[in-house]
């Protein structure tokens, strides 16, 4: 197989490609507004990249694009900011393709997640980034993001490999690779891995961020930087209680999921068990709307609802 291209990027300003509209990051589609507000792109000297914000001052992006004490910049809106990287002291000699960068002031919501599971082969996951769009390279790298789906086909030390429908590009390096996004705006989005490097058609590599490497590194990088990274030492997927009622509110919302459980469990029981009746999924239901029924007594209390 012929060497793995890393997708780097070091190209200038002047030399970049300008695509219209047609193919997008090989096999991918560009976003809609508001869908991906948390992916950025960096400028690292001459070089451009993608990176996910996953905290108040915390960027996450691949360490061949920016290795320990390089400086990146990149907008958001119409508000510039700045960070310093670290990567892991082992790279490049071990191919641990990520790097975590303190912004110089805080980023506005919302922020990615650092997943504490990986994927299986067979699973789909979320390619992004804003590079070329052509196989062997071309186009793209004009400020927009494009997304697609690629499929997990196995492992290696450090990443997990994609093939085929999407595939990463010169300018995508560094960008999240997402858990399977359907809704990108109703779904909290959970990070797999960085955008590393790929054969620029159809086969990708994605430095895995669920590891214990990579949670180690990341939260020692936290502990030094005092800066909080959702899924490491933050969490960030849980949006806050609202501020009528919250406490009611979160005290009906937890066993409204577990009926909502137990009912799913009683429709499996009976479209797939033929010899049973069902009767400890029935009893589960019993049970959780009793408890959601006084749950929602207090509910409708607090928010002073007259049927």
């Amino acid at each position: 197989m012929v060497k793995l291209l890393f997708l780097i990027s070091l190209v200038t300003a002047s030399s970049i490609a300008v695509a219209g509209k047609g193919p997008t990051l090989i096999g991918g589609t560009p976003v809609k507004p508001g869908e991906y507000p948390e992916v950025v792109y960096i400028d690292v000297g001459n070089a451009v990249c993608s990176a996910a914000v996953v905290g108040k001052r915390a960027v996450l992006t691949a360490a061949h694009c920016a290795r320990g004490g390089r400086k990146i910049t990149f907008q958001i809106g119409q508000t510039q900011f700045a960070g310093v990287c670290d990567a892991p002291e082992a790279y490049p000699e071990d191919d641990h393709d990520i790097s975590l960068c303190l912004i110089d002031s805080d980023l506005p919501l919302p922020y990615a997640t650092v997943a504490q599971a990986g994927p299986a082969v067979g699973d789909k996951i979320t390619l992004i980034g804003y590079g070329c769009v052509k196989p062997g390279g071309g186009g793209g790298n004009d400020g927009v993001l494009r997304v697609g789906q690629s499929t997990v086909t196995g492992f290696t030390d450090w990443d997990f490999v994609t093939k085929k429908e999407s595939a990463l590009c010169f300018g995508d390096s560094g960008g999240p690779a997402f858990r399977k996004i359907a809704d990108p705006k109703a779904e909290h989005h959970y990070i797999l891995g960085v955008n590393s490097k790929g054969d620029i058609r159809s086969t990708s590599y994605l430095s895995m961020t669920y590891t214990l490497a990579s949670t180690g590194f990341m939260d020692m990088w936290a502990k030094r930087t005092g800066a909080s990274v959702c899924g490491i030492n933050a969490q960030c997927d849980v949006p806050p209680s609202p501020k009528l009622c919250g406490d009611s509110w979160g005290k009906f919302k937890g066993p409204f999921v577990d009926y909502v459980a137990a009912v799913k469990d009683l429709e499996i029981c009976m479209f797939k068990r033929t010899l049973s009746t069902c009767g400890q999924e029935v009893g589960n239901i019993s049970k959780n709307r009793d408890t959601l029924d006084n749950a929602f007594l207090k509910l409708t209390d607090c928010l002073n609802i007259v049927e």
